[in-house]
C-alpha cells in the first residue's frame, strides 16, 4: 500500500490508530477487534475485525467526501424508511441513518460473525432496526459460503457462489412478504442490496407496490464467482418503474447501480455518482 494511500487515509480518518489499522495485515487478526469513532460522521464508535475487508467498508462509506462515498444520495431526497438488505457490520446502516436523520433504517444480516458487530454498531443510533435473517422468497435456511479461505473478506458469503474455499454457515431465511408484514413495513423509500448474488431473488419477492413505490434503489451486483448470474434479470426487473445507471470499472466483474424512481429522476438530471 502505497504512502499517498496511508496519508489520505490518517487525514480523512483523523485517526492515527485506523491508519495504522488499514495498514495492517492478516496478522492482526490475532490482535482482536478494533474501535474507531467516527469524528467526520456521528462521533460515534464503529467497532471492527483487524486484518479484514471490514476497514476498506469503512473508509469507503464512512470516510470519502461527498458523493465519493459508495452509498451517497442526493440531498433532495425526502426518506423515512430505508432498507440495507446485507448489512454486514452495519457501516451503511450507519451512514445512512446519520445521513436522512428522519429516516427509519432496517438492516438484515444472517453471517452470525457480522450480525454481531452489526447489532454493536447499530446500537449508536436507536433508528437503525437489526434484523438477524437473510431475505427471500419464501422461508427457510441458506448455507452461505465464503469464496475467500483467507479470511480477509468477511463480507464475501453467498448461497449463489460458484464453489466455497473458504467457511460455510447456516443462516435463516425470512419470506420478503413475512418480513415487511411482521415489521410493519408498509413502504419504502430507499432500498441498499448488496447480496453476493442473492439481489434478484430478494427484490423479485418483493411486493409490486412496494418496490415500484421506492424513490431509490441502488448497491452491488455480482457476476464474479456466480454459478448462476442474474444481474441482467435484475436491471430488467427495475426498468418497469426505474431510470437506471450502471457503473462498471474496467477492471472488476462486478458494478454498482443506482436506480431512480421515473417519476422523480427528472429533479436529479444532474447525478452522478463518483467513485
Amino acid at each position: 500500500m502505497s504512502p499517498g494511500k496511508i496519508l489520505k487515509v490518517l487525514w480523512r480518518s483523523r485517526s492515527l490508530s485506523f491508519a495504522g489499522a488499514y495498514r495492517g495485515s492478516a496478522a492482526d487478526r490475532e490482535r482482536g477487534p478494533g474501535i474507531y469513532a467516527w469524528r467526520t460522521g456521528d462521533g460515534a464508535d464503529v467497532h471492527f475485525r483487524r486484518g479484514t475487508s471490514d476497514l476498506g467498508i469503512i473508509y469507503d462509506v464512512l470516510l470519502k467526501p461527498g458523493r465519493k462515498a459508495e452509498y451517497w444520495l442526493p440531498e433532495a431526497l425526502e426518506v423515512e424508511s430505508i432498507l440495507d438488505i446485507g448489512g454486514n457490520i452495519g457501516v451503511t446502516s450507519r451512514y445512512l441513518a446519520h445521513r436522512f436523520p428522519g429516516a427509519k433504517v432496517h438492516a438484515f444480516e444472517p453471517v452470525p460473525a457480522n450480525l454481531e458487530l452489526l447489532r454493536r454498531n447499530a446500537a449508536a443510533n436507536a433508528r437503525i432496526a437489526v434484523h438477524p435473517y437473510a431475505l427471500g422468497p419464501e422461508d427457510g435456511e441458506l448455507v452461505l459460503g465464503s469464496p475467500d479461505a483467507s479470511g480477509y473478506n468477511q463480507g464475501g458469503y453467498s448461497a449463489f457462489a460458484a464453489a466455497a474455499s473458504g467457511s460455510t454457515v447456516r443462516a435463516p431465511v425470512r419470506s420478503v412478504a413475512s418480513a415487511l408484514r411482521e415489521s410493519g413495513i408498509n413502504s419504502v423509500d430507499v432500498i441498499k442490496i448488496d447480496t453476493e448474488g442473492a439481489e434478484f431473488s430478494i427484490l423479485s419477492a418483493f411486493p409490486e407496490a412496494v418496490i415500484g413505490g421506492a424513490q431509490w434503489i441502488y448497491g452491488e451486483l455480482h457476476t464474479e464467482g456466480i454459478a448462476q448470474r442474474a444481474d441482467f434479470k435484475v436491471l430488467d426487473l427495475l426498468s418497469r418503474w426505474f431510470e437506471i445507471e450502471v457503473y462498471k470499472p474496467l477492471r472488476k466483474n462486478n458494478y454498482f447501480f443506482d436506480a431512480c424512481r421515473r417519476d422523480l429522476c427528472g429533479r436529479f438530471r444532474d447525478f452522478r455518482r463518483y467513485r
